[in-house]
């Protein structure tokens, strides 16, 4: 068995708040996949990225998401890297999970992570990192994903309830996916 819901998208979009908030307004148990990976480790994960590299960072991504497929009943936080490989796209598609796609523009993801945060991948110009990494996972997340959840402008608690209720839709065959 796998989680119910996954969600996928760039750095700022509320995949770690909207998602706990989700999985306490289903009874379902909230994993983040960067979250483990700090716990396995024992190292935060841009100290992965500047000591290690971003190459043993996606190692390690690859080896967490295995295991979190895995558990069941659950509403999973990915990294936002974590389904740009082939080999984690074949396993999200076979999960049967949910999958989510929260869409965050670049004004509204400014203001969340402030471009100043230790965020590897947006070493030098922040935003035009964002834009960048956004314009080679857009395609991805939107491929994915069963639905697209527009994050602008709303609060977590009304997202939440949105996806909720599209799971719920999914659930008794109204959606496709």
């Amino acid at each position: 068995m796998a989680p119910h819901i996954i969600l996928i998208g760039p750095m700022g979009s509320g995949k770690s708040t909207i998602g706990a908030q989700l999985a306490g307004e289903l009874g379902f148990t909230f994993r983040d996949t960067d979250s483990m990976i700090v716990e396995q480790s024992g190292r935060e994960i841009s100290d992965i990225f500047i000591e290690d590299g971003e190459d043993s960072f996606r190692s390690l991504e690859k080896i967490i998401l295995r295991t979190a497929l895995l558990e069941d009943g659950s509403v999973l936080s990915l990294g936002g890297g974590a389904c740009m490989n082939v080999d984690a796209q074949s396993a999200l598609r076979a999960s049967g999970a949910f999958i989510v796609y929260l869409k965050i523009s670049l004004a509204q993801v400014s203001s969340r992570v402030g471009f100043n945060q230790g965020r590897p991948l947006l070493m030098g110009n922040p935003r035009a990192q964002w834009q960048s990494l956004m314009n080679e996972r857009a395609p991805i997340y939107e491929g994915l994903s069963h639905y697209i959840a527009e994050v602008d402008n709303k609060s977590v608690a009304d997202i939440s309830d949105e996806i909720a209720f599209a799971f719920d839709l999914r659930g008794r065959g109204a959606l496709d996916g």
